[in-house]
């Protein structure tokens, strides 16, 4: 097969593109990685050795996607396709000792850094109830993202006026980083930090592997942070055959660090680009398309371009309005039951996404209750579990022996009596005389007021901990296996036989099956190294299989990448979609990035494309009615199909909700106009019913109701002018007394009870 096969005039101009900075300015479903794929085949037959190629993605999955389409093109040729995070382990592991961490450093999970700073912080005597563990990580974490020391923290600090909580980050950053190169560990951060020292100040080493990788491609550009960016650049200065795939209107991980600016830059960065924009879609249908483009081009940030495809028109985009979200979660089963029933869909062909994880409990009911089949992308949390952590650490006790918070985690793990009291008395010896805590462990009759028992048992953990270090070279599921029966680790839950119980076990085994999975089918050689790397850097989306024949629900943001042909969108209101983040702090860049990460949900969708809107919602355990989202507005009239009047397809729906009480089964309708939104805004409206006339609406305010602004917070309606929708509505607010006049169909208010 010819690599230009089936290729459009810009993707094989794309593919056949060698020398020198390229830019594709991929749009959603255009084919990227096809080119990306066949760009490397291309370079391979140019002459170019394939142990000069690296290429660089985010996920494991694109990752494996990526690395099966290579080697389909070129069997044996061994092109390097990694993650970042994996590409930055593979070159500490190699060079660690010059940033001071030893080859076989542990990573830290989330939970073990809580862990961490909560133990930083007893040390330096901070409550850690007044100063929560997890928002000083949050703010070490956006620190090292912009590539900030402790010592560059303080510094600043010293600089300007902080916070009392500044301060006490700054205090707990210095003393977590020195925690961490202590234990030989490090956090995700870190993987990159390291990695961006290690080339900032080692030019000859810099030099060396930017000759060694002369041709470097980086998928999803846009979601770089300044760490990333700084790694690729040091990689392409000698030799700037620099290829980054992206697009601005895809970059939906700003809260997390990355900065959509480093696309922006590119231009700036490398004078000698070439620009490819890829703008047709092979993916969705026209009308799915030409909303989701009307929708984008409200972004002011962004690369101009236009989604363009020969697909077939397709069935317009739906909204379902419903009543509250339970019956907004039986509607979807019912909807995605109907698909499969007709015989066109599979199961696994649909997938449910949302804003925030909370939106699928109701949801997982619902298909429960339904008995459709469902999968709910948690990679992540399986690896959470106290079990499975408790195993994990033991494995990284045996790789690290420096390891504290592995070995915190497991000396007590089965209880063996060396409790906290026991444990403190270590810890506090061990960092006197500079020895780790297994280390200090055969010393225990050395440690002052330690427990004739503990002087006995922490010398026999550390023996069990050598022994089993001896078998590490060969099977980790083997290693497991011997850990399980060293430590008696199930017979904590054998004897009690509840479901609980079960499930740990079952967990357990899971665990040992996984490792077992990763002896059978590792890519290199088998390591206890390379399996807690592939479970460190596991992600939600890893735990997909499209091949199971079930829905699957996931958050919008872990469906980056993916497609599907139906899918579904809960909770088009304000506060979920945009997030109330963005709409409290009125940032418009964080309001693009919402508007931003709406469009990349809707072009998953191939065929179908469901939105929907509860007008009540339990959020925070509080049920409250909602505001449309704003977004609705945004969408283009044209794609309504209808006759006449615009309006006319909206018609049944008035007229039941004017002649009954509120609607107890959810209404679907093609998407909504953006007028006919702002008058279906909130529950309210449903509550006071509708008045005679086409599209006349109450609006549904009554003088001393209080209402709540995304601005403004919390008043009370003092004045009512006016009939209907463009009724004058006057709000008195707490804050500053403000008095404000607002247009009723155009009032982003919420209603929240009556004063």
């Amino acid at each position: 097969m010819s690599l230009l096969e089936g290729l459009t005039p810009a993707q094989r101009a794309a593919v056949e593109h060698v020398d020198g900075p390229l830019l594709i300015l991929a749009g959603p479903g255009s084919g990227k990685t096809r080119v990306v794929t066949r760009r490397i085949a291309n370079l391979v037959q140019q002459g170019i050795p394939p142990r000069q190629i690296l290429a660089i993605t985010f996920t494991n999955r694109a990752a494996d996607e990526m690395r099966e389409r290579v080697e389909q093109l070129l069997p044996e040729s061994h092109v390097w396709v990694s993650t970042f995070h994996r590409l930055c382990v593979r070159l500490l592991r190699q060079y660690g000792n010059v940033v001071g961490l030893d080859s076989n450093f542990s990573i830290l999970d989330t939970g073990d850094q809580k862990l961490l700073v909560r133990q930083v912080l007893s040390e330096l005597d901070f409550d850690p109830v007044h100063f929560a563990p997890d928002k000083i990580l949050w703010r070490i974490s956006n620190a090292k993202n912009d590539c900030i020391t402790p010592e560059m923290y303080q510094r600043k600090l010293e600089e300007t006026i902080g916070d009392h909580m500044q301060m006490v980050t700054g205090k707990v950053f210095e003393r977590y980083q020195q925690r961490l190169l202590e234990a030989n560990s490090v956090d995700f951060d870190d993987l990159l930090i390291h990695t961006v020292t290690l080339l900032s100040e080692n030019p000859e080493l810099r030099a060396t592997l930017d000759a060694r990788h002369r041709y470097v491609l980086v998928d999803e550009y846009q979601d770089t942070n300044l760490a990333q960016y700084k790694i690729v650049a040091a990689l392409s200065q000698q030799h700037p055959n620099l290829c980054v795939t992206g697009d601005p209107d895809q970059s939906i991980y700003g809260w997390r660090g990355a900065r959509i600016g480093n696309i922006f830059a590119f231009r700036r960065d490398y004078p000698e680009h070439v620009v490819i924009p890829l703008e047709q879609n092979f993916r969705s249908t026209q009308s799915i398309l030409q909303v989701a483009d009307q929708l984008i081009g409200h972004n002011q940030k962004r690369m101009a371009k236009r989604l363009v495809t020969e697909n077939p028109d397709g069935d317009p985009p739906q909204l379902l309005i419903c009543p509250d979200s339970h019956q907004e979660a039986d509607a979807v089963a019912r909807q995605l039951r109907d698909l499969v029933e007709t015989g066109e869909y599979r199961w696994s062909d649909c997938a449910v996404f949302y804003r925030v994880n909370a939106l699928s409990r109701s949801l997982e009911a619902a298909f429960l209750r339904q008995r459709i089949p469902f999968q709910v992308a948690t990679g992540v949390a399986f690896y959470e579990r106290a079990e499975v952590k408790d195993l994990l650490a033991y494995l990284r006790l045996v790789h690290n022996p420096s390891d504290r918070s592995a070995f915190l985690r497991v000396v007590n793990s089965p209880l063996r009596g060396l409790g906290k009291t026991s444990q403190n008395r270590l810890v506090e010896w061990a960092d006197r005389e500079g020895l780790t805590l297994l280390e200090a462990c055969e010393r225990a009759k050395e440690i002052p007021k330690l427990s004739k028992a503990a002087q006995v048992k922490f010398p026999v953990f550390a023996r069990m901990m050598g022994e089993l270090s001896l078998a590490a070279s060969g099977s980790v599921g083997e290693l497991l296996s011997s850990i399980l029966d060293r430590t008696r680790f199930l017979q904590q839950w054998e004897a009690g036989g509840s479901e609980q119980d079960g499930d740990k076990i079952a967990n357990v085994e899971e665990l040992v099956g996984a490792a077992r999975s990763y002896d059978e089918h590792a890519a290199d050689e088998i390591s206890l190294e390379g399996f807690l790397e592939q479970v460190a850097l596991v992600s939600d989306v890893d735990s997909i299989d499209r091949t199971t024949g079930e829905v699957t629900l996931m958050t919008m943001h872990a469906a980056k990448g993916l497609e599907f042909p139906v899918v579904v969108i809960l909770g088009l209101e304000e506060g979920l979609i945009p997030h109330e983040r963005s709409l409290r702090e009125q940032n418009r860049d964080e309001l693009e990035e919402e508007r931003r990460l709406l469009f990349v949900g809707m072009t998953r969708a191939k065929r179908r494309l469901f939105l929907t809107q509860s007008r009540m919602r339990s959020i925070h355990g509080r049920t409250m009615p909602t505001i449309a989202s704003p977004f609705l507005n945004e969408f283009p009239i044209e794609r309504v199909h209808c006759d006449g009047d615009e309006w006319e397809f909206a018609q049944p729906w008035l007229e039941q909700a004017e002649a009954s009480p509120p609607p107890q089964e959810p209404q679907l309708a093609t998407l909504l106009p953006g007028d006919l939104m702002s008058k279906l805004k909130t529950g309210a409206d449903l509550a006071n019913g509708v008045t005679q006339g086409k599209v006349e609406l109450q609006s549904g305010y009554a003088i001393g109701m209080q209402v709540r602004h995304p601005r403004y917070g919390i008043g009370t309606v003092v004045n009512l002018q006016g009939m209907g929708l463009n009724r004058t509505v006057t709000v008195r607010f707490v804050d500053g007394d403000r008095v404000q006049d607002f247009v009723s169909k155009h009032a982003p208010l919420q209603p929240i009870g009556v004063g």
